[in-house]
Parts: C-alpha cells; structure tokens; sequence
C-alpha cells in the first residue's frame, strides 16, 4: 500500500485542514509519536484507521490509496517548483496537492467548457534596466486596473475578482517554508496562484498582487516563487530575473495602493507638507487600503513624498498595523471551482463520485450537499 506514499497524503491533508499531529492524535485516540511514524511512513495502517482518517480529514479513500502518477508532475515547470530550495520536505505534500488541484480545476473548467487563458490581454513585456522595469510596473498596473475597470479604490478582495476572470487561486498554509508564495502558467493548468496562509493577510495581498504582476507581464511566464528578500525593491541585482521581482514589486504596490487615491486620502487628513509623513499616518493608509507598513512605506518613496534616508528611518521602526492581523485561516477550495464541479455534476458530466473527489469529500457528504441545494441531474 505504500506507506511512505500514504503518509505524505495524510500529511498534505492534515496540514491542508489545519490540524497538528496532536489534534489529530486525540481525534484517532493514538500519540503523537503514531502520527509523526504514520507520515514518515514507518508504521503501516490497517483499514478501519485509514477509514477515520478519511472522515476526519474529509478526503475521499481514494486520495491516500491511490498512487498519483502525476507526482512530481511530468511538466518541467512544475518540477522545478516541487523541487525548489525555497521549499522544505515537510512542506512537499502541500505542493503535492496544488499540483492535483490545478490539474483537477483545469479538468473541471474543459467540462464546462472554459477556456483556461486570462479572457483579457496581457502585457508581456521584456525588462532589460531597473528604471524601465520601476516605469512598466506602474504602467502596468494601471492598464489592468482600467482593464479591470476597478477605478482607484482599495481592492482588498483581489481573489474573487481574479478568480471570476479565469485566474486559479489556492490558499495553503506552509508551515516551514520561506515562500510567501508562486505561481504557474501552462497550456495544461492555465494560469495558478498560491498564496501561503501563514504569512498575515496584508502580506497575503501583496503576495497575491504580485504574482499576479508576473502572469500579466512576464514573457514566457511559467513558474515564479515569492520570498521576503523579493519584497523589497533594495535587493541586490541578480541580472533579468531581479529585474522582474522588482517590476512585480512595483506593479503589485501601484495596484494596491493607486498614486491619485493616495494623495486624495492625504489631502483628507490635512496632509501639510512632506516632512509631516509620520507613522501615525501611514498606519492609517496601510489600514485603508490593506497593506503592510513596509509597502507602505516604499510605495510613498517611490512616489517622491520622501527620500531614501526619510525611508530607512521609517523602516528602522517598524509599527504593527490593522491589516497584518491574521486568524488561522483553514484551508478552503475556491467557490468558482465548488460552482463549477458542482454543475458538471448536475449535467451528468461527472459522477458523484468524481465529485466527491473534486471536493476532497467523502461521498456521505457529496450526497448530502447535492441535497441541500437542491440539485437534480439533467442532460
């Protein structure tokens, strides 16, 4: 039955439902010690702890049992992310499972029908000089945001709205990876994002932003990770691909925080000259438009309120802002793909055991929400 196999799928599914081996410990009644053998795969399991494991974790018996060819995935852009520095082994079964909810998304949109590019055109323009790459970020992320018709306001719930334009979005926690998060386009899986939970929320915007900055400007785009000493537009240079982290740095901070909404919210607050920027009012920005301080701070850099020592000082002291708050979030699928599934199964594309699947469920509670809301089959 391959134990180490099955471990990692246990693995990925506990972390993925927000549970410590010692929560899960208590809900099978075992030590923690048994947990931590059974993912490493050095204790096997007999069937009826394999069955509670499943309802518990509210996975399918076919998510543990059933060996993924696709692991690691054929595609040579995704075994470069699997098999990136900046991942850790124990966080392996989370990718694990990205890459099999990507694969399952893109499966679910070509039963509806869907194509899986962007329905809008992207810019993909190459960078060759951090000036350039500092100008196209903010060009860049002023034309999607027209594109996007978003006018200036805050976008602080940027996932739906790129989920409703064909971009796929997954939240995961990694516990012991430095990745803030990545992301993937392919002709197979269409464009993905994953942001990582652990990171607090405004981080887990900026993330988000920015990555979206590499699908909508990168040529070629296929795989790019996202780590803190990427955030920051000082990193030292490393050729073309420094380059696009900071022209992804300064479209992610251009999107969230436009340059005209910015001045009217200083104005509001009887802004009174340059020299009076203080923590005070850029604790207040951040909470107003959902980012971290840091970005903050670099953002009113960049757009000339202050010079590169009035920066340092700021950022030598750091203040904790509303937006860096952040409850455990538990994993969750993204509602379009839920939607989606759920209608290749009312029109008997699929069955309800595909469903169940899709829906990392057990077929007990994929009858159960196909009751709930009502839904009959129909050719």
């Amino acid at each position: 039955m391959y134990p180490k196999y099955i471990g990692q799928r246990i693995k990925s599914a506990r972390m993925n439902s927000g549970l410590s081996q010692d929560q899960l410990a208590k809900k099978l009644d075992l030590h923690r010690p048994t947990i931590s053998q059974i993912e490493s795969g050095k204790r096997a399991l007999d069937t009826v702890e394999l069955v509670a494991l499943s309802r518990i974790l509210k996975q399918p018996l076919s998510f543990f049992v059933e060996p993924n060819p696709d692991t690691p995935t054929a595609d040579d852009e995704l075994n470069i992310l699997y098999r990136a520095d900046d991942i850790s082994e124990n966080d392996k079964p989370v990718i694990d499972d990205f890459i099999r909810l990507c694969k399952d998304y893109a499966e679910i949109e070509k039963f509806s029908g869907i194509e899986k590019d962007i329905p809008f055109p992207l810019w993909k323009k190459p960078v060759r000089t951090k000036p350039q790459a500092i100008q196209d970020g903010e060009k860049a992320a002023i034309s999607l945001r027209k594109l996007l018709d978003l006018g200036t306001s805050p976008v602080k719930d940027l996932a739906s709205i790129l989920e409703n334009h064909g971009i796929k979005i997954f939240y995961r926690s990694l516990e012991s990876t430095t990745a803030w998060g990545f992301s993937v386009s392919s002709k197979e899986l269409g464009h993905c994002i994953f942001v990582n939970t652990a990171c607090v929320r405004s981080r887990q915007l900026f993330t988000l932003a920015h990555e979206l900055g590499h699908i909508y400007m990168d040529q070629k785009h296929s795989v790019t990770l996202f780590r803190e000493h990427d955030s920051l537009n000082s990193t030292p240079q490393y050729g073309n691909t420094n380059l696009l982290e900071v022209r992804a740095n300064v479209f992610a901070a251009a999107f969230l925080i436009p340059g005209d909404e910015l001045g009217e919210l200083l104005d509001n607050v009887h802004y009174t000259g340059k020299k009076y920027i203080t923590p005070h009012i850029i604790r207040y920005l951040c909470g107003y438009f959902g980012v971290s301080y840091p970005a903050m701070v670099y953002r009113l850099h960049n757009l000339d309120y202050f010079g590169k020592d009035k920066r340092e000082e700021l950022l030598k002291n750091p203040i904790r802002v509303s937006s860096d708050h952040s409850e455990p979030q538990p994993a969750s699928l993204p509602e379009r793909y839920i939607t989606l599934a759920l209608e290749a199964y009312r029109s008997m594309k699929i069955s309800i055991g595909k469903l169940a699947d899709y829906l990392r469920t057990d077929l007990y509670n994929a009858r159960r929400l196909v009751k709930d809301l009502s839904i009959r089959q129909v050719q």
